[in-house]
């Protein structure tokens, strides 16, 4: 069952509700307005009240349209109504497919229960997880367990869960990013989930775009369902990107792109936050060595890292730390993996690539909320159109604007033309939904920077990459694993962690780290200044710095190695450093004698020792 476009004058008159007329419980409505929510979304207005109502529900829509609370809000606020006395299993499984995803859905419920008396009880799996924690995690019944189709899988097959419990409590049944739980894999896991999944179990399907899997899942766990897509709920057919991103594109060769991208950044021609998307984990890491001898800072998010790592990189970003993300797209990988399973080749090199640990639960590109994305910059263009909306839909969200600039060589240049196929016949020519040449970028100000862009572009070799990544494999192991506990005790050393930190073994060149006057195209520069005060009218600050970053700030304030003294003597005052456990001094009156008593002493700390009369040595 489909529902029919709402009309005109009854869209405009539900552009404003508020989440109290949808009938939600006062303290979800609470927790939504500390959030700063007042106004639900045309996916919320238009799911919760169905999904409250007990149907089952389809619901497609962009990304960053709020699908996440479409579906959390009306589960809470039924599980608010249940008594959940006597149950031997969970009420809600909220299936996702990455763990990151996994993560920030349980943190999104979490908060929105902020102020519940009786809190109902949350909990994640993932497949990091050893079997004993999963039975730790599951004991007691939770309401809501978020987790990848895998872990469940496990927790039945093992005795975790037992299937006759399933069938006696789960009420509702969540399949979020729904095209994309078969693509990774998991078409087995939802099966044997299914199979104990009682029909009277309400089911919901989140999805931003159509496919043959969903319509698959639609079949395999849906019971005349209500079907929502885009146009259903306020979006037209040329609405697949929202109207506040506006898309640009820059034509290079591959030779080029670090130039190009060098001079986006350096130039200052781009808003910030930057998430810059590439098809490789070694491509990320050339960028990151690129930039950094021009002293710009940023971090790779990719596979190979250990989950707390990638979360803490996602929370650091979020927060603002840094302004640059290199983001790894993990759906570049899939077929070449799995490529690589069924072949089992036999070469040191493809015993080296099986070797490699990489997350099969993984993934950046669909789901996960970066906060205040204003830049998407596609260095790398994706494999095909629905690659390109993902991506892009990183940026504006919750009616915020956003900017998308894609790198694309002579070899991409078929992908850009699926891309722009994709919105239509052309007849719709409005700026917001075309792809259009960057104009702030003028070709001198691209050669002006040549010179020195190619320079430091010789020094980024294959073997500077493949070192770099291992380094920073290392030091991210060696915070995930032995400071695990450390941070648990003293969350508030997590903050000093530096995922941004230099790779490269000598220290960038001071010159570098500025583009000189003469340089500087005079349109870029116009433009630059234009974005520079855009960006002080809406009030974005610049990037947080982090506590204890200045250099010996710490040691030359320890009250225990350095302090200074004041001696009185009458009218006689003289001074004395203590260093160490070391201590010179040489106390003497004008007379050359030493005083007979010392009436005063005053310590403080200080921040340098100076040395005062020759006293000091």
């Amino acid at each position: 069952m489909a529902r029919e476009n709402p009309s005109d004058g009854k869209e405009e008159e539900e552009e404003d509700v508020g989440f109290e007329e949808l009938g939600l419980d006062p303290r979800l409505t609470r927790a939504l307005s500390k959030k700063g929510m007042a106004k639900a979304t045309p996916i919320q207005r238009e799911a919760i009240p169905l999904i409250l109502e007990g149907k089952d529900v389809v619901a497609r829509a962009k990304t960053g349209s709020g699908k996440t609370f479409a579906y959390l809000l009306p589960v809470l606020q039924k599980l608010f109504s249940e008594s959940g006395l006597g149950k031997s299993a969970p009420s809600v499984f909220v299936l996702v497919p990455t763990r990151e995803l996994c993560q920030q859905v349980y943190l999104e419920a979490s908060s929105l229960l902020e102020f519940c008396r009786v809190q109902l009880r949350i909990v994640q799996l993932t497949a990091s997880m050893p079997i004993m924690d999963m039975r730790t995690a599951l004991s007691g019944s939770p309401d809501i367990v978020v987790s990848t189709p895998a872990s469940i899988s496990t927790c039945i097959a093992k005795g975790a869960l037992q299937t006759s419990s399933i069938k006696d409590s789960l009420s509702m049944l969540v399949l979020d990013e729904a095209d994309l739980l078969l693509s990774y894999g998991y078409e087995d896991d939802l099966k044997s989930i299914v199979a104990h999944v009682p029909r009277r179990c309400q089911c919901l399907l989140m999805s931003a775009t159509s496919s043959s899997d969903v319509e698959k899942l639609k079949k395999l766990v849906l019971h005349n369902p209500v079907i929502l897509t885009l146009s259903e709920v306020g979006q037209s057919k040329d609405d697949i990107i929202p109207k506040n991103v506006q898309q640009f594109v820059i034509s290079c060769s591959d030779r080029d792109k670090l130039l190009h991208l060098l001079a986006l950044l350096k130039l200052e021609l781009v808003q910030k936050k930057v998430l810059i998307f590439v098809n490789s984990i070694d491509n990320g890491f050339r960028i990151r060595l690129f930039l950094e001898q021009f002293g710009i800072r940023s971090s790779v998010l990719n596979a190979e890292l250990p989950q707390n790592s990638r979360l803490h990189i996602l929370e650091e970003f979020n927060a603002g730390l840094f302004d640059y993300l290199i983001a790894t797209d993990d759906s570049q990988r899939k077929g070449k993996e799995q490529t690589l399973k069924e072949n089992k080749m036999s070469s040191k090199k493809s015993k080296k690539q099986l070797r490699q640990k990489i997350d099969a639960e993984f993934g950046v590109v669909r789901g996960i909320d970066f906060k205040n994305v204003f830049t998407v910059i596609n260095f790398d263009m994706p494999q095909g159109p629905a690659g390109y909306v993902h991506r892009i839909g990183r940026t504006g969200r919750a009616f915020n604007t956003g900017v998308a600039v894609s790198l694309v060589s002579l070899a991409e240049e078929g992908i850009l033309e699926e891309v722009k196929s994709m919105f239509g016949d052309g007849d719709n020519e409005e700026l917001s939904n075309c792809i259009v040449p960057f104009p702030l970028l003028t070709k001198n100000a691209v050669e002006s920077l040549r010179y020195r862009a190619e320079d430091v572009a010789k020094g980024v070799t294959k073997i500077a990459v493949r070192e770099s990544r291992a380094q920073d494999l290392r030091n991210e192991i060696l915070n995930s694993e032995k400071l695990k506990a450390h941070f648990e005790d003293n969350p508030k050393d997590l903050d000093l962690l530096k995922h941004d930190k230099l790779l490269s073994k000598k220290a960038p060149p001071s010159h570098l780290r500025e583009v000189p006057e003469y340089l500087v195209d005079l349109t870029t520069k116009e433009a630059s200044k234009i974005l520079k005060l855009t960006r002080a009218a809406m009030g974005i600050k610049a990037s947080k710095k982090r506590p204890g970053f200045r250099r010996g700030l710490g040691r030359s304030r320890d009250p225990l190695k350095t302090f200074s003294a004041e001696v009185t003597h009458g009218e006689k005052e003289e001074k004395v450093a203590i260093k160490g456990r070391r201590v010179t001094m040489n106390l003497l009156t004008e007379e050359g004698k030493r005083p007979d008593m010392l009436h005063e002493i005053t310590w403080r700390p200080i921040t340098r020792i100076r040395v005062q009369q020759g006293f000091m040595e």
